[in-house]
């Protein structure tokens, strides 16, 4: 049973399944996902109670998001050395090549649009890209500097923790960035005037930012603190 108290990381944790049902709602189980569920179903300006029904309904639908569930649940049976290769190995991929994707076609966009929508695809092309090298330089800190320091020492000294916790705080600078993207957006609802390829850019930087949720969460929720834990 799914409680107010408990938070939107510990729902996820246990209920991956649900991961698709707080995207709907744009709520953060992520970066801000460790407050009480009452205090940030609140912000959203949605009902506490009737939150809470919908939430308890998704959980005990196994069926749902089954690709999503088995996913998480199998991350969470890996070796904390196991999981890192796991994520090199699908999330700094599968991001890579839609954030090359996004940023082509979003491109294209303020090109063609520019004369209607100038501004607002200004705006969005600018925190993008920012978006965008942020991640690029994580993936590589992660690569090149935690990760083999995480592997090396497997049980935990000072300066790997330090680091893992600039990789947190990172985390969190780029959930900001993708929130505000959201906002700009309206949630990526293209205007009336949208073509294919601007409705196309809108649901690769969606699928993009879905599958950005998840990579975080499996790092903050799931493989930093079993790592940490080892000390």
């Amino acid at each position: 049973m799914i409680t107010k108290d408990m938070t939107l990381a510990d729902v996820v944790k246990a209920h991956p399944n649900t991961i698709g049902f707080l995207n709907g709602l744009h709520l953060d189980y992520c970066c801000g996902g460790h407050e009480a569920i009452s205090i940030a179903v609140r912000e959203k300006g949605l009902d506490v109670d009737k939150f809470l029904a919908e939430l308890n309904e998704v959980a005990a639908r196994k069926t749902q998001q089954r690709d999503v569930h088995e996913d998480i649940e199998s991350f969470k049976e890996l070796k904390v050395t196991d999981m890192l290769d796991d994520l090199e190995a699908t999330h700094h991929v599968t991001d890579r090549k839609l954030m090359a994707e996004t940023e082509a076609y979003l491109n294209k966009i303020l090109i063609v649009h520019y004369p209607h929508h100038g501004e607002m695809l200004t705006r969005l092309h600018h925190l993008y890209v920012g978006l965008k090298a942020e991640l690029e330089e994580h993936f590589a800190k992660e690569e090149q500097l935690v990760f083999p320091l995480m592997r090396q020492h497997p049980h935990p000294d000072a300066k790997t923790l330090a680091l893992v916790e600039e990789l947190e705080q990172e985390h969190s600078g780029a959930g900001d960035i993708i929130k505000e993207i959201q906002e700009l957006t309206d949630n990526f609802t293209p205007p009336a005037d949208a073509c294919p390829t601007f409705r196309h850019t809108y649901a690769t930087m969606e699928q993009l930012f879905d599958d950005v949720f998840i990579h975080i969460f499996k790092e903050n929720s799931i493989a930093f603190p079993e790592y940490a834990e080892q000390a």
